[in-house]
């Protein structure tokens, strides 16, 4: 059927809105990836997103600095960990309240979703991980965030869209629950679990607050701390700079160096990992967060 003009209109109209919307949200992404390899616009107020003198200098100095591949390699071992565990404890918490005739199914959804609500607090919160003993821990940055109620939610409503006559089928077989759940329910939920996947992995990935407060030793920083250490550092990270650009031979550039190079160089690099996941599981991304979404 051919659409009328009104249509055409509002399509247009769309179009316009997510192309301009889109542009918003490229622009600072592509200002900073500009910043951090521009070397010649330093005290230079512009929207230029192409570089003035590109070079790879800032990135240099970001990997001759040995002391950001421990917060790298310390951010990526919770990425890892911490998702998988998520997965699994969430996808199994979810099938279990997927169970209508489960006892108190109810009353286990309320005590998931008042918690979503009202939270206890800074103070609570600190206490309770201090008499744990997760204080100063790497697992302090993993077991707390291993459970999201909205997540374990959302996989429950995917479930309601598998039918149940599947899981009667292997109950008739002689299938266990646990044997349902790993061979039939698991691999028909790709879409909604990539998708928590990588709402999950991004967490991890960002984990900033929670390591400025349990942990001490800075071994065990993440990178976002270690990101937040050399933006504030002004003044050591232009020392660096400045005896390094000595040291190569560089010195000519000096002058048109400044921080912000290297604090984009460093956010550049913090996001590769999310964008180098995301092609592999955007194809299941929207499947997963739409069905995942309708109310069972």
């Amino acid at each position: 059927m051919k659409p009328t003009v009104s249509e055409r209109i509002f399509n247009i109209a769309i179009y316009i809105f997510f192309v301009a919307f889109c542009i918003l949200m490229l622009v600072p992404v592509l200002y900073v990836l500009k910043k951090s390899f521009d070397v010649g616009s330093s005290g230079e107020l512009s929207l230029s997103l192409i570089p003035k003198q590109f070079s790879l200098f800032y990135y240099r100095i970001i990997l001759n600095d040995r002391g950001i591949y421990r917060p790298f390699l310390n951010s990526a071992f919770i990425t890892v960990v911490g998702t998988a565990l998520s997965i699994f404890l969430e996808s199994m918490g979810a099938y279990t309240l997927s169970k209508r005739d489960l006892p108190g199914n109810k009353i286990f959804i309320y005590m998931i979703i008042i918690p979503m609500m009202f939270g206890g607090g800074l103070i609570p919160y600190y206490l309770l991980i201090k008499y744990l003993g997760l204080m100063n821990k790497i697992a302090v940055l993993i077991i707390p965030a291993c459970i999201s109620g909205w997540n374990m939610l959302l996989i429950r409503n995917y479930y309601f869209s598998i039918h149940p006559s599947l899981s009667e089928s292997a109950m008739i077989d002689g299938a266990q629950e646990f044997t349902i759940f790993w061979k039939i329910i698991l691999p028909l939920s790709t879409p909604v679990l990539a998708a928590i996947s990588l709402f999950t992995a991004v967490g991890y990935w960002n984990t900033f607050f929670s390591a400025i407060l349990f942990i001490n030793d800075p071994k065990k920083y993440t990178f976002p701390v270690k990101l937040r250490e050399m933006i504030i550092v002004q003044q050591e990270m232009q020392r660096q700079i400045e005896s390094m650009l000595i040291q190569t031979g560089e010195d000519t550039i000096r002058k048109s160096l400044n921080t912000e190079g290297i604090s984009s160089a460093m956010i550049i690099i913090s996001m590769l990992p999310i964008i180098l996941i995301y092609p592999y599981l955007q194809k299941h991304f929207a499947k997963g967060i739409m069905i995942g979404s309708i109310k069972g």
